[in-house]
C-alpha cells in the first residue's frame, strides 16, 4: 500500500499556503483595486507610460450653409512613472517548525499576507498624498479645523464631490465617486446625527452586496464610502492629528504589474538551499512585488484636473 505523506503532496501544501496568504491579502486592498490597472509587459524596459488627453471644448458657434468651419484641437500630456522591485522574507528553523505547538508556516503566511497588503497600500498613499489636491475642513487655510467639531461632517465630503463635478471629473468606473477613510474620520461619519441619504451596507441589496469590498461601509449622494488603515496623519501646530481621506474620481491613479504579476510568495524548503544552507537549518517564506509603481494621473497647473481631493481635518475620535 502507497503512504501519502507531506512530502509526496508538498504542492497541494504550496497551493493551501497560498490560499492562506491571498485570503489575507486581498480584503486588504482598499486603493489597489480603485486604480486603474497597467500592464508592462515582460521586456519592455522598466518605465511605463501613460496618454493622457485635454478636454475638447463646446461649440456653440453656428454653422454658416456650406462652408467647413475651423477644426477643433486637443492636446496630450505623458504621464510616466519606474517600476521598482519591493518584499521580504523570513527564515524558519528546521528546530522550530518540527518542535512548536502552533502551525508556525500558516501563521507566517497570514503575517506575510498583510505585510505584502500594507506594502502596496503605503506605495500609493504616499504617491497620492504627495500630489492630489487638499480640501481643508471648513475651507480653512491650514488643518486646525476638527472635522466633526466645526462643520458637519457629510457635508465636507459633499463639497469635495461637487468640486470633481464643477471641474468636470466624472465618477469612478465603478459608478460613483469612491470615498476612502481614515478610521478617525469613519468615526466622524458614523457618529454624525441626521445623515440625510445615508444607506448603511448591510441595507444593500444582496445583489448590490455581492460587488462590494469587505472595506465598504455604506453609501450616499453618489458617494461610495470605504475605510482603509493605511490612511496617514499628521500633526498640525496644535499637536492635534489631521488625519487624511481621499474622495476619487475617474482614472484618478494608475497601478503598473510586470510581466501580468501584482504580487509573488516565495517559499522555499529548507532542502533546497544547497551550500547557502549545508545544514538544511532553516526554509524561508516571502513575497515579493516583481515590478510595482502607482502613480497620480490628475492634475493639471491651475487645479481643474485633480481627480483625487484629499480631506484634510482633525477628528473628533
Amino acid at each position: 500500500m502507497s503512504l501519502s505523506t507531506t512530502s509526496s503532496n508538498s504542492s497541494n501544501l504550496h497551493l493551501y499556503y497560498s490560499k492562506v496568504w491571498l485570503d489575507v491579502l486581498q480584503p486588504r486592498l482598499v486603493l489597489a483595486p480603485l486604480g486603474k490597472p497597467t500592464a508592462l509587459p515582460k521586456g519592455n524596459g522598466k518605465q511605463v507610460k501613460w496618454l493622457r488627453y485635454s478636454r475638447i471644448a463646446g461649440n456653440t458657434s453656428a454653422l454658416s450653409e456650406g462652408v467647413t468651419p475651423a477644426e477643433g484641437n486637443f492636446t496630450t500630456q505623458n504621464v510616466t512613472a519606474t517600476i521598482s522591485q519591493y518584499g521580504d522574507y523570513v527564515k524558519i528553523t528546521d528546530l522550530l517548525d518540527m518542535t512548536a505547538i502552533d502551525p508556525v508556516i500558516e501563521n507566517v503566511m497570514e503575517l506575510m499576507g498583510e505585510a505584502a497588503a500594507q506594502t502596496i497600500e503605503d506605495l500609493i498613499v504616499a504617491e497620492l498624498d504627495a500630489n492630489s489636491a487638499i480640501q481643508y475642513v471648513n475651507a480653512r487655510a491650514n488643518a486646525n479645523a476638527i472635522l466633526a467639531g466645526d462643520v458637519p461632517v457629510m457635508k465636507e465630503f459633499i463639497r469635495a464631490m461637487l468640486t470633481h463635478k464643477k471641474n468636470l471629473v466624472g465618477k469612478h468606473k465603478q459608478g460613483a465617486y469612491m470615498v476612502v477613510l481614515s478610521p478617525s474620520h469613519e468615526y466622524d461619519l458614523l457618529v454624525e446625527q441626521n445623515v440625510g441619504g445615508w444607506l448603511d451596507v448591510n441595507q444593500y441589496s444582496l445583489a448590490d452586496q455581492k460587488n462590494v469590498s469587505q472595506a465598504e461601509i455604506g453609501k450616499a449622494y453618489g458617494m461610495r464610502f470605504q475605510t482603509s488603515d493605511r490612511m496617514t496623519s499628521t500633526a498640525n501646530g496644535s499637536s492635534i492629528q489631521v488625519a487624511n481621506s481621499y474622495v476619487i474620481g475617474q482614472e484618478a491613479f494608475g497601478v503598473v504589474q510586470l510581466d501580468g504579476k501584482n504580487f509573488e510568495l516565495i517559499m522555499k524548503d529548507r532542502k533546497s538551499g544547497g551550500v547557502a544552507n549545508p545544514l538544511e537549518l532553516f526554509s524561508t517564506v516571502g513575497y515579493k512585488l516583481p515590478g510595482f509603481v502607482a502613480k497620480y494621473l490628475g492634475g493639471s497647473s491651475n487645479g481643474t484636473n485633480d481627480r483625487i481631493i484629499t480631506l484634510k481635518g482633525a477628528s473628533a475620535l
